[in-house]
């Protein structure tokens, strides 16, 4: 049971990045898009920011936005350029 729960919250937290690697998304959209509360998206980034990636929103005309502008170099698949 803790094992499938752990493997759960990785996948939200890989589909979480991957969401947010297209820079067109706000808190709001997330958290529908992955099915979880505002606060989790909240507690997810932050987790992910600990983590070393560099997440931060930006103003867009039609709203908020968060944006990956660099991945840990030590999370799969080695990425680690920045990405503005």
């Amino acid at each position: 049971m803790r094992y499938e729960k752990s493997m759960a919250i990785q996948s939200r937290h890989d589909r979480l990045v991957q969401l947010i690697r297209k820079g067109k998304f706000s808190s709001p959209d997330l958290a529908q898009k992955l099915e979880v509360s505002e606060q989790t998206i909240y507690r997810d980034i932050e987790f992910l920011k600990q983590r070393g990636y560099s997440i931060h929103p930006k103003k867009h005309a039609d709203g908020w936005a968060y944006h990956l502008l660099a991945e840990p170099a030590t999370e799969s698949g080695g990425k680690g350029a920045s990405r503005r």
